[in-house]
């Protein structure tokens, strides 16, 4: 069973924090032995010199008094360091112990192992038992005592470093304390930190699975202004333009299957009245012509549809070369001439230059042209005018096509784009078409990663313009 990111964020967050509190406790507590280790060495030799001056004193007045006052002061050094002091001699053998119960040590000869250089006139400091000396772990300084310049014997003194860790595991346990208190503050605040990071996370996936059901209309509220609030809006964005697709998808069926039920019902009725004698032998031929119209305008919608589909998938491979603009737009407007001439319109064709060379797909550009100049022809009104304008701006050819017809809506401007889309739809279908001219002007331009424009007044005027690579 996958865990949730809630778990995984408790997880991290307290297992980084545990790491961090383990290393911090072996640190701060390798760092507090050594520093009591050391505090303890520094005491020792302190008293060591203390012992050494108390010893020099003995000697310059030797009596009994002095050496019972001697013994209860080596006595209270050792207490008060909690140390077991014992001096020894230029032989090695150890003369005077801090701790009366071990009197008996005195007489007793220490190794050179365990007195090391003192008596060299060197200090002395080690770990360990003294030489088997003692049954635990002592820390030990020694340190020569000096007689005018001379070198009559040593002051050792022992601790034992369970009496010296004694304050470190003191501290530690503070420390230890401490940090449960704060594992269990910290465990509070990673549980309402997790929680707020990923609450957000299950409500973006919640909404996820209503739009994976269909449900587009469905947004999620997230006001923070960081990473999760912009994953929210990006969620959002992507929410509306999937539900802008689907309105899409749903408009364009219903378009296609109005637009083809037309044509297939006068197609199914002219047929059916034929064939059971209705339409009169004499008028067949006529109705039959209508048919073919209408078969021929389903056929070129359904090429139009097929080329769109190819468009947007990218399936469509330009071949682009070099061709005069003015010449393909020349030989377009011969194209329409016939229309021309029954709605009695004038082209005005404005060339800067005499030849204007462009780098494009030619056959693309020209069903460009065709479907711009067929609109301005369509829209514009009997003797009306037709302008065509072509003119370089730097390295871009701009083509202009306007008509002085209707004119188009602000309003409806930006839909003209849209497939099935209609500015007029209170016109007849042959002054209207079937709304997917510009759909594949718009894509044919865009796959050639140029521009196009449109300007337009109600009642007024019409303009597309488009650019071109200049060649």
């Amino acid at each position: 069973m996958s865990k949730s990111i809630f778990s995984k964020l408790m997880s991290a967050y307290f297992l980084i924090i545990l790491i961090t509190f383990i290393i911090v406790g072996v640190l701060l507590f390798g760092l507090l032995r050594d520093y009591a280790t050391s505090e303890k060495e520094e005491l020792l030799r302190y008293t060591g010199e203390r012992v050494e001056e108390m010893t020099t004193v003995l000697i310059d007045n030797s009596n009994s008094v002095v050496e019972r006052l001697y013994r209860l002061n080596l006595e209270s050094y050792g207490t008060n360091t909690h140390s077991f002091i014992f001096i020894i001699d230029q032989s090695g053998d150890i003369f005077a112990t801090s701790n009366p119960a071990y009197k008996y040590m005195e007489g007793e000869n220490l190794t050179k192992e365990q007195y090391g250089d003192v008596l060299l006139g060197k200090s002395y400091k080690k770990i360990g038992n003294f030489g088997g000396m003692f049954n635990q772990t002592v820390l030990s300084v020694g340190m020569p005592i000096k007689y005018q310049n001379e070198i009559i014997g040593g002051v050792f003194l022992n601790s034992p470093i369970p009496e010296i860790n004694r304050l470190t595991n003191d501290v530690f346990r503070l420390f230890m304390f401490s940090v449960s208190i704060a594992i269990i503050t910290a465990f509070v605040l990673i549980y309402f930190l997790s929680r707020r990071i990923s609450r957000p996370l299950k409500i973006i996936n919640k909404a996820a699975k209503t739009i994976a059901n269909g449900q587009f209309e469905n947004r999620v509220s997230i006001e923070s202004q960081d990473e999760i609030g912009e994953l929210a809006n990006t969620f959002n964005s992507m929410a509306e333009s999937l539900q802008n697709l689907e309105n899409m998808r749903r408009s364009f069926v219903a378009n296609v299957s109005h637009e083809l039920r037309t044509p297939m019902t006068t197609i199914q009725g002219f047929i059916e009245g034929v064939i059971d004698d209705t339409i009169p032998h004499e008028k067949q031929k006529q109705y039959l012509n209508i048919v073919l119209d209408e078969a021929k305008r389903l056929s070129r919608m359904v090429n139009d549809l097929l080329d769109l589909a190819k468009m947007e998938a990218g399936e469509r491979e330009l071949d682009i070369r070099e061709f005069d603009i003015n010449e393909l737009i020349r030989i377009s407007i011969i194209k329409f001439e016939t229309r021309l001439m029954e709605k009695n319109i004038h082209v005005h064709a404005n060339f800067e230059d005499e030849h204007s060379y462009v780098k494009a797909d030619m056959d693309s550009i020209q069903r460009v042209i065709t479907n711009l100049l067929d609109n301005a022809i369509k829209f514009s009104e009997n003797e009306g005018i037709v302008d065509i304008t072509v003119e370089t701006k730097g390295s871009k050819v701009y083509v202009s096509v306007q008509d002085y017809g209707i004119g188009i809506d602000a309003q409806e401007l930006k839909y003209i784009w849209d497939r099935f889309y209609k500015t007029d739809k209170s016109r007849s279908k042959d002054k209207i078409g079937t709304g997917l001219g510009l759909a594949i002007v718009k894509n044919i331009i865009n796959q050639h990663g140029e521009e196009i424009f449109v300007e337009s007044e109600l009642e007024k005027y019409t303009k597309f313009i488009v650019t071109l690579n200049k060649a």
